[in-house]
C-alpha cells in the first residue's frame, strides 16, 4: 500500500517546493511544541505565573504563544536564507529520485537482520561464557598448579 502511494507521487510529478513546504510547516509544528516546553519548564523555574487558557487542559499561554512565534520566524528565517531553501529543495528533489522498496523486499530485509541479529548474539554469548570460564576456572586453578 506504501509503494503504490509513493507510485502514485512519482508518477504525478509533485513540485519539489511542496514536500519542502509541508516538510516545514511539520517540522515548524514540532519545533513550536519543543519551545513550548523548554519555555514553560523555564518559567517554572523562574517562577512566572502562567495563565492557563483551557481549564482542565494543561497548555499555558505565555510559554506556547512564544514557542510559535520562535517556531514561526525560524521557518521564515530558513525560507528566506538562500543556503538552507536550496538545500531543502535539493533534498526534496533526490527524494523524488529514490527508488522504495515494495513490501516484500522490506520484509525479507527485516527478516534478514533479525535473523544476523540473533546469530551474532548466540555468537557473543559464548564467548563470553567460554571467557567467564577461562578467567573464573580455569586460569586461577592454572596458577595453583605452578
Amino acid at each position: 500500500m506504501a509503494s503504490e502511494a509513493s507510485e502514485q507521487a512519482n508518477r504525478a510529478e509533485i513540485d519539489p517546493k511542496r514536500f519542502v513546504v509541508i516538510s516545514y510547516l511539520l517540522l515548524g509544528l514540532v519545533l513550536a511544541f519543543f519551545f513550548a516546553n523548554i519555555l514553560t519548564r523555564l518559567f517554572v523555574e523562574i517562577g512566572v505565573s502562567q495563565k492557563q487558557l483551557i481549564s482542565g487542559i494543561e497548555f499555558s499561554s505565555p510559554p506556547y504563544l512564544i514557542g510559535f512565534v520562535l517556531a514561526i520566524g525560524t521557518g521564515i528565517y530558513c525560507w528566506t536564507n538562500p543556503r538552507i531553501h536550496g538545500l531543502s529543495l535539493e533534498v526534496a528533489t533526490e527524494l523524488k529520485r529514490v527508488t522504495w522498496p515494495s513490501w516484500e523486499e522490506t520484509r525479507v530485509s527485516t527478516f534478514a537482520v533479525v535473523f544476523a541479529s540473533l546469530v551474532a548474539s548466540v555468537v557473543l554469548a559464548a564467548i563470553d561464557a567460554l571467557s567467564l570460564r577461562l578467567m573464573v576456572d580455569w586460569l586461577p586453578m592454572f596458577w595453583e598448579m605452578l
